[in-house]
């Protein structure tokens, strides 16, 4: 019986492990946050297409957001992504630190 447990438990572990890691939909645009910069400050991206914040300022706070449309929130490490369903010219920047500015194109 108990090793019909352990296999089991590894066959759905072994089952979980690619769907479990999924963390939303593939970024098609990555924006780094570094040197209290974005990098880069303008992207374009299809309608429906995701695009990735990474936090890289070694800690420093940051709040990347578009009133209205999404907000990351304050952190300093990890990542925020947004999927863009609209074609559109959108303004974002960070709360913390106001001159930092950027623009996504969605078409």
């Amino acid at each position: 019986m108990r090793r019909w447990i352990a296999s089991f438990s590894l066959a759905v572990a072994a089952t979980c492990v690619p769907a479990c890691g999924t963390e939303g939909p593939a970024s098609d645009v990555v924006i780094e946050i570094s040197n209290v910069q974005f990098s880069p400050m303008d992207v374009t991206v299809e309608h429906g297409g995701t695009v990735e914040w990474r936090f890289d300022d070694g800690g420093l706070l940051h709040h990347v957001e578009s009133p209205g449309l999404f907000d990351s929130g304050i952190t300093g490490d990890g990542t925020f992504r947004h999927t863009f369903e609209n074609a559109g010219v959108y303004e974002y920047s960070c709360s913390v630190h106001p001159y930092m500015i950027g623009v996504i194109t969605v078409l």
